[in-house]
This record gives structure tokens, sequence and C-alpha cells, in this order.
């Protein structure tokens, strides 16, 4: 069974305090057990027969056994709170180190809403049965077999109503749960759907309102949430079923007992007392029949939820390190692409054809295409978060794919077109403070800031480099986001206090588009002093931004169609004239 399989991974090196919880509720059940038994005591020894002094005592030994049975229940809860809440925080944290791992052929074919879902929603319904089993499938068992047990002992010709009763309730729920399995699955499969609306609505939220879409967009997610609320009704209706029909067969039961147990006092065959200690047993025992069945209505849910889990750790990322990797190339590192395609899985024609880029120490390279020419396919197989199809890219003639995936990654530092900030403070964000780093070099955050062109406004800040971040950069606006995110790359660029330096090729993924061209200017003109043989990779839209790189490579559909310094490609590439033409006059280019 895939719950009880993932769950036991993780609780199996805690057995002992398995067996502390389990030693609780089997003590407080026994005391649970002991208390009716006292009380027909009292009614027949003490209030019959008016011995006030016995009422007196034994009512002194069941406040003593409630105080004990409180303090079982109460210590069996917090361990077993504490045992799920561990359980709950492990499963989060190993699905999102898993996630984190996956390439973007197991991110698609997930879909990042069902990703969520899975590492929140599903996790917390494991989370949840494991609490309640500690809670209610432990002390279930023992209660109805205790509460059957002191039953017959109470009236063994009694107690062939339950011969009726317990398997009554039996088929009731067993009914019932095979009924909920279906409704489960689709209840988390309609969970991910509305999911992927409320993100998909997030992310396009301005595109909604530019082209009037609201209300469509808003009737989409209408029958989305009905479809949710469909289910979610139709297992209400379910429990709505279930709880009256066993409260009903407890409440056939309990007036039975009392008939034929009225008979039996009535004949001499049964003290009053007897009877009232066989009333609460019974209730133990439908409590237990109950509780068993709540459990078990609880487990379809769960079990979707462990096999909606199980699939992602069974998941192999398709982009890993080799197990055993070769020894990193010394410095200074060159990074090559040799007849480099790439064709994405279930896609008609390669994205990419025939790639040859060479990124030496030094050197800026640049890309330049119109939008679907491949440029960023280029930048996923540079760091490895895909493959090529064909072809091979190196690193001083070394394959990336011997080499530890860590490591690789490590030496690129990488700019995205879309810059991201995380919450925290300047100082933290461009420092990398999070990604294994501890400590901040003052001096070479002020370094980055000022080759980013970020160091006049950070000045200005009540707290400069400590100022705070919010998530995402909020805070802040476009432009200063962008160069924050460019100081942060170039911080890695930078030489420590030993001369050693993070990374050896620096990416702009099309990183100036939010600068105005000043600025540009200035930063392309002070990277190089900064960063110094420090490889650079530039994927730019605007001509006056790539123009000055040492060699620029065109792109279209796919292949590149032209390469050499602005001069080269203005005088002999049609495609690169064209892309010119577009942008500046025949001056400007010039």
């Amino acid at each position: 069974m895939t719950l009880v399989r993932l769950v036991w991974r993780y609780l199996h090196d805690k057995k002992r305090l398995l067996a502390l919880i389990v030693v609780l509720q089997f003590s407080q059940v026994l005391l649970s057990l002991l208390l009716p038994n006292l009380n027909a005591r009292i009614i027949d020894n003490g209030i019959i027969v008016g011995d006030t002094s016995y009422i007196w005592r034994t009512g002194l030994l069941m406040l003593g056994v409630s105080l004990a049975q409180i303090t079982c229940i109460v210590g069996a809860m917090y361990v077993g709170a504490r045992t799920a809440m561990n359980l709950g925080r492990e499963l989060r944290s190993d699905a999102f180190r898993h996630v984190q791992g996956f390439a973007a052929t197991e991110q698609h074919k997930f879909g990042a809403s069902t990703l969520i879902t899975r590492a929140t929603n599903d996790i917390t319904q494991i989370q949840s049965i494991v609490l309640n089993s500690f809670a209610i499938l432990i002390m279930a068992p023992l209660l109805g077999i205790g509460g059957i047990v002191m039953a017959v002992l109470e009236d063994a010709q009694l107690s062939l109503l339950l011969l009726v009763v317990v398997p009554l309730l039996s088929i009731l729920i067993i009914g019932t749960m095979k009924a909920m399995i279906s409704r489960s699955v689709l209840q988390q499969q309609r969970i991910d759907r509305i999911n992927t609306l409320l993100r998909e609505q997030l992310i396009g939220v301005r595109v909604i309102r530019a082209f009037t879409q609201e209300q469509a967009v808003a009737k989409k997610f209408d029958r989305a949430n009905r479809d949710l609320r469909d289910v979610w009704l139709q297992i209400g209706l379910l429990w709505a079923f279930l709880m009256p029909t066993a409260q009903l067969v407890v409440g056939v039961s309990s007036v039975g007992v009392v008939w034929f147990g009225g008979q039996r006092i009535a004949e001499g065959l049964m003290n009053v007392g007897a009877l009232t200690a066989y009333i609460s047993y019974l209730m133990m025992i439908m409590g237990a029949v109950l509780m068993s069945g709540f459990m078990v209505m609880m487990f379809p849910r769960g079990q979707v939820s462990a096999g909606r889990l199980q699939e992602i750790f069974d998941t192999k990322s398709s982009i890993a390190s080799p197990t055993q990797p070769l020894l990193f190339p010394h410095r200074p590192r060159t990074y090559q692409l040799r007849e480099v395609s790439l064709q994405y899985p279930g896609a008609e024609r390669a994205v990419l054809n025939e790639i040859n880029v060479e990124l030496r120490p030094g050197r800026t390279v640049a890309l330049i295409g119109s939008t679907g020419s491949g440029k960023s396919s280029i930048l996923r197989l540079l760091p490895r978060l895909m493959d090529p199809s064909a072809g091979t890219i190196f690193v001083n003639d070394v394959d990336i794919r011997d080499l530890d995936l860590e490591k690789l990654r490590s030496t690129i530092a990488f700019v995205p077109q879309k810059s991201f900030l995380f919450s925290g403070t300047i100082a933290t964000n461009v420092a990398g403070v999070g990604r294994g780093n501890t400590d901040i070099d003052v001096e070479r955050v002020k370094q980055a800031l000022r080759a980013a062109q970020a160091w006049e406004f950070i000045c200005e800040l009540d707290d400069t480099i400590d100022a705070p971040v919010e998530s995402g950069g909020v805070n802040f606006s476009g432009g200063q986001r962008q160069r924050l995110a460019i100081a942060r790359a170039i911080y890695r660029c930078l030489p420590d206090a030993e001369g050693n330096r993070s990374a050896d090729l620096i990416v702009f993924d099309d990183s100036f588009s939010a600068l105005d061209n000043a600025t540009d200017a200035q930063l392309r003109d002070a990277l190089p002093s900064y960063i110094g043989d420090v490889a650079v990779l530039i994927v730019g839209q605007r001509v006056s931004t790539i123009r000055n790189a040492d060699i620029i490579h065109v792109l279209d559909e796919g292949e590149i169609v032209g390469s050499g310094t602005h001069a080269e490609l203005l005088t002999h590439n049609s495609t690169y004239q064209e892309i010119v033409a577009s942008q500046m006059s025949e001056e400007e280019a010039k």
C-alpha cells in the first residue's frame, strides 16, 4: 500500500516514539475500560445499599483513574502531533528538493500547478491521516476489543446483540468507503485544475485586462469551481448518509440493550450497575467502530495523495550528475558548442540545428535573431537545464555531461530576461546568501553594484546595501531590479580576497531591455574592467547592445546564418542588415 510504504519510510527510525504513543494509548484505553466497572460498583455496592463511605472511596478512585487517563491522552496527542508535524516537514522538504532537480522535461510533464498541489495539499492530507492514526487508529481497535471483552464479562448472553450490530456497521462503512475512492481521485484532479486556472490568471492579469477578457476568464474559473463543488457535495452527501445511519444503528442497539437488560434485571439475572456498565461498554464499542470508519473514510483520499506524491519521487530527472564525474578542468575555461542540435519531445522539427559557438575567456560573444530563432534554447543548454539532441557541449574539451552538475552550474553566472529578487536585503541578494554562502564580502558587493550602474540609487537609500528587499523586488522599479540582478551575476565574477572567481562565464539573456540606452552603454563599457578574463555571452534584441561584441552570431529558425563583427555582418549578412535597418538609421548603424 503506497500510503503505508511512504509513511513508514519516514517513521521507521522513530520506533521509540511510536512505541511510546502505543503505550500511552494502551494505558488510557485500559483506564477508560476500568471506569464503567467502577461506576457499576458504586451503584450496586454503594448507592443501592446506602454505603456512603464506599461511594466516596470508589469515587476518589474514579477521579484518580480519570486524571491518569487524561495524562495519557495528552501525552499521546503531544508526541503524536510532533511526530506527524515532523513527517509533514520532512515530506515537504524532500518533495521540494526533488522537484528542484527536475529538468524542463519533467516540469512540463507535471505542470507547475499540480506540483504545488502535491507539495502542499497532498502532503497535508498525509500528515492529517498520520496524526489521526496516532489519535484514533491505535486507540479504536484497543477500545473495541477491550469493550467487547468487558461487555461479555458483564453479561455474555446480552452480548449476542454485538453479533448483529458490529457486522452491520462494518458493512455500512465499507460500502461508503468504496464510493469515496473514485471521488477522492476526482477531487484532487479538480483541485489541480483550480490551481492551474488561478495561476494563469495571476500571471496573465495584465493581458487579461488589456484585452477585456475578465468575463471569459471568470466563466472558465466558475466552471472549474462548480466541478469541484459538485464532487465536494457528493463526498459531503456520503458523510451525511453515513453518520446519521450509524447513529441510528447505535441508538437502536442501545434501545435493545435497555429492553433485554431490563428483562434480565427483572428476572434477577443481572444487576442495575452491570446494565449501566454494559451500556457504557456498548457505547465504547460503537464509538470504536465509528472511529475506525472515520479513518477508513480518510484512507482513500490519503492513498490518492500518497500515490501522487510517490509519482514525484519515482520520477528521476533526465539531467543528473554522472556517478563518477571527471575532474573539473582548470582555469582558464572555454565553453564550446559543437554541432549542437535540439528537438523538444513531441515537436515536429528541431529548434536548433548544428550550432557552433565558442566562448573564450575575456571575449564577448553575442546572439541576435528574431523571436523563436532559438536564442533561449542555447542558454538552457549551457548549464544543462536541457541536454542537446545531437552534438556536444565542452568545457576545455571535456563533455559537460561528464562533469559534476552543481560544479558546472556554479561556474556560470546567469542574468535572466525577467529579473527576480529574493526577500532580504540588497547585500544578501547581490552576495547570494542562501545558496550555501554565509558571509557577505561587502567590498565585492559594492564593486558589483558600481559595475551594474546601481550604486548611485543605492546611495540614496537610508540603509544603502542593507536596505530591505521584498519578495520579487516589488519595492524597486523595473530598471532597478534589472541592475540588481546584473550586480548579483557580476559579484560571482569578481575575485575574492584570495583572487579566485566563482564564475568563468557570465550570460545576459536580453538583460538590458529594462535599461535606458545611456545606462546600457555605461554598464557595457565598465564591465570588462571589473570581470577581467571572464567569458561573456549576450543575447540581445537591440543592436546597440551587441554591436561591440568580439563576435556576433545571427540566428534564424534555429540555425546560425552569419557570424562576425558588427561591421562584417553589416556588409555581408542580409538577415543582420534587416535587423539593423529596423532599429537604426544608416548613419547610426555605421
